[in-house]
């Protein structure tokens, strides 16, 4: 009984890994489109633009104007869809690893949010497997998007250890907080996807908060895969 209980939750780790995965893969396809085909036609669209405003078209200083204007919501729009790309694929993890990943994401939500993300990671490059490098991400991605949504603060904390064994991602905030019961509802399916990245990859993730004192997201992976 118990053989074929471990059985059944072995398939269901696998089924749930190999839809994460396959999610990820429809992320980097989509994100390969939005670089390759939609940000290189905006660079085309702003060139034909810029040469129309430089030749003699007997343009007034208002059309002028307007034609400025318009190949800066060009330029605002490439930008959009870069950090879109990058959010649907983070290539910088496959490039060069989690660690500078991390402070990418630092300074976007910094950019984009307003959130100052104060960090504490590795002096060195983590060695780690690029899904677990990924889930890791996710977790810290979707974490300081719970602080940026709910927390009501300009800061956070992001820190990474890496042990011998496990790696641990902790993301503090001095926010509102939350009924642990009740936070979840809030939060939408937020929280228990990050519990779910961390498990599938046989850790755990432990979220603490109160009311008025802050939240907590603590997630710890083992640095390679074990055994079922």
């Amino acid at each position: 009984m118990v053989i074929a209980q471990r059985r059944v939750v072995a398939l269901h780790r696998t089924y749930a890994q190999r839809l994460l995965a396959a999610q990820e893969a429809e992320r980097a396809r989509v994100a390969r489109e939005v670089h390759d085909d939609a940000i290189q036609r905006l660079a085309v669209l702003r060139h034909e633009l810029q040469e129309f405003g430089r030749g003699d078209q007997g343009l007034t200083a208002a059309q002028s104007h307007r034609l400025g204007g318009i190949v800066g919501e060009v330029d605002d729009l490439a930008v959009t869809l870069r950090q879109l790309a990058h959010e649907l694929h983070p290539a910088v993890i496959e490039q060069v690893g989690l660690v500078p990943a991390l402070e990418q994401l630092a300074d976007e939500v910094a950019r984009t949010a307003g959130l100052t993300v104060r960090l504490t990671l590795p002096p060195a490059t983590v060695a780690l497997a690029t899904d677990r490098a990924l889930a890791l991400f996710r977790i810290a991605q979707e974490a300081l998007r719970n602080v940026t949504r709910h927390a009501g603060v300009t800061d956070a904390m992001l820190t990474l250890e890496a042990m011998d064994d496990v790696v641990e991602l902790r993301i503090e905030d001095r926010g509102r907080g939350f009924e642990p019961g009740a936070g979840r509802a809030g939060a939408g399916i937020g929280l228990v996807g990050i519990e779910e990245r961390a498990r599938l990859l046989g850790g755990a993730a432990v979220i603490r908060s109160r009311p008025g004192g802050g939240t907590t997201v603590v997630a710890r992976i083992p640095r390679v895969a074990r055994e079922p």
